[in-house]
């Protein structure tokens, strides 16, 4: 029997990679990337969904609305609130800074405590590609009842489809249980963002996963782990689930976030615990990081280009272009990301994509001075 679970979709982040069309106030997850109907340049009338708005609709397939928590920044509540209007108000659990994953998961495990102490609880990102619902929804269900008989933390592992250098890899190691024609391994080890060769010998191997950094586990399991592994976090944990319901609660959330340092729970716990095991999915999975990524989301044109809005173009080969209201024109160019949005132009190699984020800040630098 499956015990009640809970959803946990975690809508952080900066807004960097997309610029311009991303920003702070409007990062990633809140943006249709991957709907081009809702793009400039489309028929008018068609609305795409945004990230979390897809990702939510997922997590629907497996849970209600009630059961389905969204953490974020309190600058991303509104525009939150006004995609996901289905989702209680009381749903969303706001972060004061952003902390990375330990303290955003150990912060939303303190809610779901109050609701149910015996949970369940699948993590989800807000700003992932996932194209069957049907194999996603088989992938959690067999985990949760792995979760009947078995006390682990469950990560989802992806089989790679190229030697990506920007993802972290998992090992299998001993083969545990088959449930639903899906097995469950324990982890072998957890590599952070492997060298090219080394990735194409992943690839070659079998025997390593991209990390998705969808986990699932049992509510009072990574509870303890946070204690066992983070003690300090765990303690300004607890210092907020004391404070949760009184008039303190966001004095005190802020106090103790101000103290947290930034930690994912991939480095945090699970490459300390000896309780992990990966379960391989049965469905493809993008986490759509840069740019370039529309070129594995979006058919491409004759020329091997992606065009979204206005573009007349002659020799054009291999670019992303995107145009939010304005006409770009290309001659004899190739392999770049152009981009127009929100009264900004980005022109850069695809290959630089990956380091965006770090003009960005540049140029917020300048801004400040």
């Amino acid at each position: 029997m499956i015990e009640k679970f809970y959803a946990v979709i975690m809508a952080g982040g900066r807004g960097e990679r997309f610029w311009p069309l991303s920003s702070k106030t409007l990062p990633k997850p809140f943006l249709p990337l991957l709907g081009r109907a809702s793009w400039p340049g489309r028929q008018p009338g068609l609305k795409g969904k945004t990230m979390i708005q897809e990702t939510v609709e997922r997590t629907k397939l497996l849970v209600p609305e009630e059961r389905i928590f969204i953490v974020l920044s309190r600058d991303h509540l509104p525009i939150a609130q006004q995609q996901l209007p289905e989702i209680p108000i009381e749903n969303f659990i706001v972060e004061p800074f952003g902390r990375d994953t330990a303290a955003c998961i150990g912060l939303a495990s303190l809610y779901i405590g109050k609701k149910d102490k015996n949970a369940s609880v699948v993590i989800l990102a807000a700003d992932h590609m996932i194209k069957e619902g049907e194999a996603f929804c088989k992938t959690i269900t067999n985990s949760l009842k792995f979760l009947t008989s078995n006390d682990y933390i469950i990560t989802i592992g992806i089989k790679p489809t190229r030697p990506e250098t920007g993802y972290g890899y998992i090992e299998l190691g001993e083969k545990l249980e088959n449930i639903g024609n899906q097995l469950f391994y324990r982890v072998g080890r957890f590599i952070e963002k492997p060298t090219l060769s080394i990735a194409n010998h992943f690839l070659k191997s079998g025997q390593y996963y991209w990390n998705s950094g969808m986990f699932i586990w049992r509510n009072t399991t990574i509870q303890k782990s946070l204690s066992s592994y983070m003690p300090q976090l765990w303690s300004g944990l607890m210092h907020i689930n004391q404070s949760i319901g009184s008039s303190e609660e966001k004095v005190v959330t802020e106090r103790e976030f101000s103290k947290f340092k930034k930690v994912s729970i991939d480095y945090g716990v699970l490459e300390k615990s000896t309780q992990v095991v990966v379960v391989p999915a049965n469905f493809s999975w993008d986490d759509v990081g840069t740019w370039t990524a529309l070129e594995r989301v979006h058919s491409l044109d004759e020329s091997d280009n992606v065009i979204v809005g206005k573009h007349v173009g002659i020799d054009t080969h291999n670019c992303i272009v995107f145009s939010q209201n304005q006409r770009i024109a290309t001659l004899g160019v190739k392999d770049l990301v152009i981009v127009q949005a929100e009264g900004k132009i980005l022109v850069c190699h695809k290959e630089k994509a990956p380091f965006l984020k770090e003009i960005v800040r540049m140029m917020e630098g300048e801004e400040e001075g």
